[in-house]
């Protein structure tokens, strides 16, 4: 497996992709692209940047095709591709980009497939359009595929490192904490993350919420560990910025 650190050498493998999608149509197109970059070892900001030029150049009408038959390869830097395409779809397709990446997490068989899309597509959403996309992530916290729920809680993570508005924060602390008894490993993994995050940068929240945290029926020790790292790591960075 070769390593591809250059945007340069990126650059000369989507010149061949892109030639090959409009001479011969999608399929040449995603063979090339599956043997030139997601078959090698890519650093994520290039896939990135592949994405975003698949976005600009691809027909809009193929954009789901493209991402259909991405997906169906089932290789980590796809999910990559997957992430940022519908990201960038948010804005004129917003249901069917959240419902296409439900689908492929539900579909998916490694964690990282969750993280890789919940941060890029629910994250973002939750970013830039809370009120839009909050009644969303309470909807899918219902979800019975366990993948779905643990990619939530990268998503939440995401959009509160990147400085989610802290009225939201709170609503989402209290979708967490009605996860917070789950025994599933990875709602645990991915709930656990957001919660860490939220005690890290909103400590606040979570002291007006101490009563339901310290509840040992309704929250699992899992849950309140994660809280304990969390506000260590904000007393850490607190006396680091002193």
């Amino acid at each position: 497996m070769k390593v591809i650190t250059k945007k340069s050498v990126v650059k000369e493998h989507l010149v061949i992709c892109l030639d090959a999608y409009f001479s011969n149509g999608l399929s040449d197109c995603i063979n090339e692209f599956y043997n030139r970059i997601l078959t090698q070892k890519v650093r994520f900001p290039l896939l990135e940047y592949c994405a975003e030029v698949f976005y600009e150049r691809i027909l809009e009408e193929e954009h789901i095709n493209f991402c259909d038959q991405i997906q169906s390869l089932h290789t980590e830097g796809g999910n990559v591709i997957l992430g940022i395409i519908l990201q960038k779809r948010l804005t004129t397709h917003f249901n069917e980009s959240l419902q296409k990446a439900t689908e492929y997490i539900a579909d998916a068989d490694i964690w990282y497939v969750c993280d890789i899309i919940g941060e890029r597509v629910f994250g973002f959403s939750l970013l830039t359009e809370p009120d839009k996309t909050i009644p969303e992530i309470q909807t899918l916290a219902k979800h019975p595929i366990n993948w779905v729920i643990r990619s939530l809680g990268a998503g939440i993570h995401y959009s509160i490192k990147k400085g989610l508005a802290s009225n939201y924060v709170d609503i989402l602390f209290n979708l967490l904490l009605s996860l917070a008894n789950n025994k599933d490993k990875e709602i645990r993994q991915g709930i656990g993350w957001a919660a860490k995050t939220t005690a890290k940068f909103h400590p606040n929240i979570i002291e007006h919420h101490k009563n339901k945290i310290y509840d040992h029926e309704k929250v699992a020790n899992w849950f309140r560990k994660k809280i304990s790292i969390g506000l260590n790591r904000h007393e850490y960075a607190k006396r680091n910025h002193s």
